[in-house]
């Protein structure tokens, strides 16, 4: 009883979490503030998430294969933002901020 509550509570963080993600896209206004934030928010709210989902089902072979997915997507998430963030300034893109 004690470990899905846990989880539960871990989730509901999780979840508080990736909605301030969406709280900041409208909270800023640069290109690159919000592709900053949004990617450390979104990040830790998945990686809650996900940690909260194992913590509610025991540890057992589905939730090995769920702690995979999330070393996969730890690497994968900043990756994929970098290189965004990356293309919008190697072709020159300006928001008004960034000036």
């Amino acid at each position: 009883m004690t470990r899905e509550l846990v989880g539960v509570i871990v989730i509901c963080i999780g979840l508080v979490f990736s909605l301030a993600g969406v709280v900041i896209l409208y909270a800023y206004k640069g290109f690159y503030i919000k592709a900053a934030a949004t990617s450390l928010i979104d990040s830790a709210g998945f990686i809650l998430i996900v940690i909260g989902i194992i913590i509610y089902s025991g540890w057992d072979l589905i939730s090995l294969k769920v702690f995979f997915l999330l070393l996969f997507a730890m690497i994968l998430n900043p990756l994929s933002n970098h290189y965004i963030v990356k293309g919008a300034y190697r072709s020159g893109f300006k928001d008004d901020i960034s000036d």
